[in-house]
């Protein structure tokens, strides 16, 4: 398993480089740290921790059985790779989001009681939720059934990338209230949730 991942790492490297030129998102400057962070039963929880390849994204999970932080790292890469596929990044601005992003883990669903909306723009007054953006930075996610592809991660980061990139998370998704999220972004995260499937994550 760690072979392959290790061969999905590779081409992805090669393909978000390409994209960008010079600038390379991948970095591991810091391996030192990315290694010596890594979840540990007897410290307690929740943990933060490092997400390699991103200079200072971490992630917070509730427990050691949580998503490893190759994985996580993995499921970033698979994001914006599709990202500059179907949107760019000329300005960086969803790489510099990637770097700091904080991916909060938790065991359980949500319920919220305040005004949102579903994928179709229409409103809702209380709903259960699988993943919420907290910050322009941080992003709640319910971690589901096993797999980073079943969660709501990347529907999570492409509100986060709208608001670093045009200012706003857009949270009517496709509806006509605000403006940003398109089909096209739903079509992005079905892909990717595609991609992290075929590799099992």
């Amino acid at each position: 398993m760690k072979k392959k991942i290790l061969s999905i790492l590779i081409i992805l490297l090669f393909a978000v480089s390409c994209n960008s030129h010079n600038n390379v998102i991948f970095s591991n400057t810091y391996t030192k740290i990315y290694k010596n962070s890594r979840c540990k039963p007897s410290n307690g929880f929740p943990q933060m921790i490092m997400i390699p390849f991103f200079h200072r994204a971490t992630q917070i999970v509730p427990d050691c059985k949580t998503y490893p932080k190759h994985k996580t790292a993995l499921a970033l890469m698979v994001f914006y790779h599709k990202w500059q596929e179907y949107f760019g990044d000329d300005d960086y601005a969803v790489k510099e989001l990637l770097n700091k992003v904080m991916i909060k883990w938790g065991r359980h669903l949500r319920t919220i009681e305040a005004r949102g909306f579903n994928l179709h723009g229409e409103p809702i007054t209380k709903a259960t939720i699988q993943g919420i953006v907290e910050t322009d930075t941080i992003i709640w996610v319910w971690q589901a059934y096993g797999k980073i592809s079943e969660t709501s991660l990347i529907h999570e980061l492409v509100h986060i990338s709208l608001k670093a990139s045009i200012g706003t998370t857009d949270p009517d998704h496709e509806g006509d209230v605000y403006h940003g999220w398109t089909p096209a972004h739903t079509r992005m995260i079905k892909e990717a949730k595609d991609m992290l499937r075929a590799f099992n994550i």
